[in-house]
């Protein structure tokens, strides 16, 4: 599995990259009224308007620095099932590193109820072995305040689950 990895507080964090839709800049988002800390608020990608998530927030209880390493990561979520659609959202991270490599297959392991999967060791080009704990997008989906704004999106634009325009009446 390859991993796109970064550094938030002294931690290295990684992100399956078959949930990566495109790694961009930071992108500052249009920041909403009364959203939880966690919510940096909406950008426009591709036509669709995205609620990103601050990743910092979360993990250390402050906002994501604008650095040089700090990027917007578009994602999505991999569909279990026929009844279930993949939806992109966007998140914020530090650091972002590059590309590491681990042998560890999560597709069987049991997930708790936290976004944090396990911490495995992976080879990176820049050092021999690394720590890194694994983030899943599919539970970080479930957070309560994103799916409040995503579904508030969707009605607004008029999108179905996957993100497009729904049929029209």
């Amino acid at each position: 599995m390859q991993l796109l990895t970064f550094t938030i507080g002294e931690q290295q964090y990684g992100i399956d990259t078959r949930n990566i839709v495109e790694v961009l800049p930071f992108i500052a988002a249009q920041e909403l009224p009364q959203q939880a800390e966690e919510i940096r608020g909406l950008i426009r990608y591709r036509g669709k308007l995205l609620p990103v998530l601050d990743l910092c927030q979360l993990i250390l209880d402050r906002p994501c620095q604008l650095r040089l390493g700090t990027r917007t990561i578009v994602v999505k979520t991999i569909a279990d099932d026929a009844d279930d659609a993949s939806v992109l959202f966007a998140i914020t991270a530090e650091d972002v590193v590059g590309i590491s490599t681990t042998t560890f297959d999560n597709t069987n392991c049991e997930h708790s109820g936290s976004f944090m999967g396990p911490i495995v060791d992976a080879e990176s080009n820049t050092t021999a072995k690394l720590s890194i704990q694994i983030i899943e997008v599919g539970l970080l989906r479930k957070n309560k305040n994103l799916q409040t704004l995503m579904s508030y999106t969707r009605q607004e634009l008029g999108q179905h689950k996957a993100g497009e325009p729904g049929p029209t009446r």
